[in-house]
């Protein structure tokens, strides 16, 4: 092969390659230009709120969840997740509580949530959502209380999660409410009875998203 005919090969090789390298490029292009117009929604029923307590000295978890949870929102089509989320109002309804003990469900139906929820509602809202957390409003008896919340997007669900102090929200009498009519059952190994002031707040959303 002489010299011409390889810088003639060189030549076609770089076209087809700088060719494909064009369609991928495009191809992307094309799919970001698609992801734009997505538009996204939830439904509130399969939405799910959990709350996380813990108990003796050596800090035992028991996990419950609401079962009633609404907002307004739900169903509705928004060209993005901010802003879906961002200013959404929500209630729940805490005698709907449940973590699948009935004397436990009981106890905190009529001896914590009774005493820090007007109507056994906490209605609230959210703040607009800023680099992987969002601040959450609630209105306990009339006053406003914010939790941080980290959030994070998997496989279309989106969860967020935060801390809460019982005592900084204004729940302090519902917290000794409970933790005396808890006394024996928080007791652990060591013989102490502890109620942790610490509550985690787990929200679980799945997202449907509709691209055209």
């Amino acid at each position: 092969m002489n010299n011409s005919t390889k810088v003639i090969c060189l030549l076609t090789l770089f076209s087809l390659f700088f060719s494909c390298k064009q369609k991928q490029v495009n191809h992307v292009k094309t799919n970001e230009k698609t992801a734009l117009n997505c538009q996204y929604s939830f439904d509130e029923s399969k939405t799910k709120v959990f709350w996380v307590a813990y108990k003796t000295t050596d800090k035992l978890k028991v996990v419950g969840h609401f079962v009633e949870f609404t907002t307004n929102r739900t169903n509705e089509q928004f060209s993005s997740l901010e802003e879906m989320v961002n200013g959404i109002k929500f209630t729940i309804n805490t005698s709907t509580s449940i973590s699948n003990d009935f004397v436990r469900d009981m106890n905190l139906k009529d001896y914590f949530f009774q005493l820090f929820t007007d109507n056994f509602e906490i209605n609230g809202s959210l703040a607009e959502m800023n680099e992987g957390s969002v601040t959450a409003h609630l209105d306990v008896l009339g006053l406003d209380k914010q939790i941080d919340l980290l959030y994070s997007l998997e496989e279309n669900v989106l969860k967020m999660k935060g801390t809460l102090s019982l005592e900084e929200i204004g729940a302090i009498k519902a917290y000794q409410s409970i933790q005396e009519k808890c006394i024996h059952l928080h007791k652990g190994n060591d013989g102490i009875s502890k109620t942790w002031d610490e509550v985690d707040v787990i929200i679980e959303v799945p997202i449907l998203k509709d691209c055209k």
